[in-house]
């Protein structure tokens, strides 16, 4: 999940010519039949040497369909020469096999479901194979598919965009060890430095020294948390938590409840640790004064956590502006902070250590995140992950998908679809152009999978694994 982490682990983000001396092309092509016969005599089994075509290139690509990735692989083998197939009473693919290697050492035999010469191109053929195949396996052809009665093997090492670690979380859960992870949590405990503005004034800015924030991102950060009206955000906790937004793709958030650069056109009324209106067990929630103005209530069990674990909370609030709160509204805000929550964790991972309330929600958000992703399925995202049938496996929780599970914990929303809201849009513009996607409604739930698995760097992805202690499930 690696480098070390830099300043923009959560900022708003972030043809190879070889030189060579040209010969005339009769001997470049007599060369390249030279070498291509040492090859082939290098990989056969016995040695022997006959009209027989080499593999050029063999690559793999995961197949895709409807938008979803699929646990199954497409091989493109590439020869050198135009070739025909010897008669043979057994299928084309029985004279096809490949060696996977597996991420935790060792390989796996794997046969192939059909092969086929590819239409219009007599040097090619098209394999399934019905599994991920991975950069590295190798691929051995019967010499007999070519010659009757010839033995031996042909062999060529694959090429593909997913390395045997991918290829894993591609097709496997993750599951938590620790015993005590899903435990019911505790209530962190309120000290006076939680309510005092100058220790939470250096934790930010030990924050910002552990993220390796540039010198404008840290000046500009502690620059609004001794800004921020003390009467709108009445915690110097709050505060900070806000402040440290500064610099990452959530950082719209800090002028959506400050500013009138918001729906409602007027900065926030209220932010505090108050019970939130109508439900005591809601960690937060958006309501409005009779103006119009948001009041976001934290509920007192936060108080105590670490601010840290404040941030995802007040990004997903900020999403909340225009009063037609919507199911895909809640799975978008609640994977934008499960997003946050990730990088900050590869940031500080005892964040992953805590069994605090706000930090247990948080973790178990991330975990089925982690396990989620239909289009990218080794990275992170919302939908089903071909193979993944428990987002949280190893509990009894039966949710297949980060969005099932998100689902869930709103009953009271009964509305799928609403318009999306202006801070939601810009996270995603801001995700967007760092991963190099087009933008798109963050609200469509295809879009913001596709989005997050694009977006969510593989070294970020790598170390969040370490830090929660997951291996494959099983």
């Amino acid at each position: 999940m690696a480098d070390a982490p830099s300043s923009d682990i959560i900022s708003e983000n972030q043809g190879r010519v070889s030189p060579g001396r040209r010969g005339p092309a009769w001997r470049v092509r007599v060369l390249a039949a030279v070498l291509a016969g040492l090859l082939i005599t290098g990989c056969s089994s016995d040695g022997e040497t006959g009209p027989l075509p080499g593999i050029s290139r063999a690559e793999a690509e995961r197949d895709v369909e409807d938008g979803r990735a699929l646990l199954r692989s497409t091989v493109t083998v590439r020869f050198d020469r135009g070739f025909e197939l010897a008669e043979s009473r057994v299928p084309l693919a029985s004279h096809f096999e490949l060696d996977i290697p597996l991420a935790t050492g060792g390989s796996h035999r794997a046969l192939v479901a059909s092969a086929e010469q590819r239409e219009g191109d007599p040097r090619a053929i098209v394999l399934r194979v019905d599994e991920v195949v991975p950069a590295g396996a190798t691929l051995r052809v019967a010499k007999r598919a070519f010659q009757q009665g010839a033995e031996g093997e042909i062999e060529a090492t694959i090429e593909g965009d997913l390395d045997p670690v991918m290829a894993l979380l591609a097709s496997t859960a993750l599951q938590v060890w620790d015993p005590d992870f899903f435990d019911p949590p505790t209530v962190a405990a309120v000290t006076d430095t939680d309510r005092d503005a100058a220790s939470q004034r250096a934790l930010l800015e030990a924050h910002l020294d552990q993220r390796q924030a540039s010198g404008a991102i840290r000046e500009a950060a502690l620059e609004r948390f001794d800004t921020i009206p003390a009467e709108v955000v009445t915690s110097p906790k709050l505060r900070a938590a806000l402040a440290a937004l500064t610099g990452t793709f959530a950082e719209p958030a800090i002028d959506a409840f400050l500013t009138g650069q918001n729906c409602t056109g007027a900065p926030a009324a209220r932010i505090a640790f108050e019970v939130p209106p109508g439900d005591s067990e809601l960690v937060a929630r958006v309501t409005y004064t009779a103006s119009g103005a948001r009041v976001v209530s934290i509920n007192p069990f936060a108080e105590g956590e670490r601010f840290e674990h404040l941030m995802p909370i007040l990004a997903h609030e900020a999403v909340h502006c225009d009063q037609r709160d919507s199911l895909a509204e809640e799975i978008a805000a609640t994977a934008f902070d499960g997003f946050l929550y990730l990088n900050l964790v590869v940031v500080d991972p005892s964040l992953a250590e805590a069994r605090t309330r706000v930090a247990r929600e948080l973790n178990v958000d991330a975990i089925a995140l982690i396990n989620s992703g239909a289009r990218f399925p080794e990275s992170i995202g919302v939908l089903q992950s071909a193979g993944v049938e428990a987002v949280l496996p190893g509990t009894t929780v039966g949710y297949r998908s980060f969005a099932e599970f998100i689902l869930a914990a709103y009953p009271q929303v009964d509305v799928g679809t609403s318009p999306p809201e202006s801070v939601a849009v810009r996270y995603a513009e801001t995700l967007a152009r760092g991963s190099g996607t087009d933008a798109g409604d963050p609200f469509d739930l295809r879009y913001l999978d596709e989005l997050l698995g694009r977006a969510m760097e593989a070294w970020v992805l790598a170390e969040a694994i370490r830090a929660f202690e997951l291996a494959p499930a099983g």
